[in-house]
């Protein structure tokens, strides 16, 4: 298989990321021509509108599992270490993100968990196979 092939999912994943990005910024952009925040500066801990606090929380989400996730990609690169079932489990990952996305902005709050569960243990596979492949 193509060594760059495993970084595919990690470049959706980012895709998404810039996405959440958008998603903040337009919820930001309507409070603030809405009226419903005084201004454009929205601190940390400030009272803010509901869509935006969960699209600013959602973001922030963006940074902790996924970020084991690029890193277990970043190491499988380097050894070579991309078969068919990494890349499955890493584009299952990157689905499962999507799903909590939808979950988190959108959707009920069963799927939010459901999506995190199934990429929680994605990523945990992601990286026994990793340990099970330098040992």
């Amino acid at each position: 298989m193509i060594k760059t092939v495993i970084l595919w999912p990690a470049i959706a994943q980012f895709a998404l990321i810039a996405f959440c990005y958008v998603w903040l910024g337009a919820t930001r952009q309507r409070a603030v021509a809405s009226k419903a925040v005084a201004s454009t500066d929205f601190p940390p801990g400030a009272d803010e509108p509901r869509a935006s606090a969960e699209a600013r929380r959602h973001l922030a989400n963006q940074f902790e599992l996924p970020l084991v996730f690029f890193a277990v990609i970043g190491f499988l690169f380097m050894i070579d270490g991309a078969s068919i079932l990494e890349l499955a489990l890493a584009w299952a990952f990157v689905i499962a993100r999507v799903a909590h996305t939808i979950g988190a902005l959108a959707g009920p709050l069963a799927l939010r968990h459901g999506a995190f569960l199934v990429a929680f243990v994605l990523v945990v596979l992601l990286w026994v196979d990793l340990a099970v492949r330098i040992l």
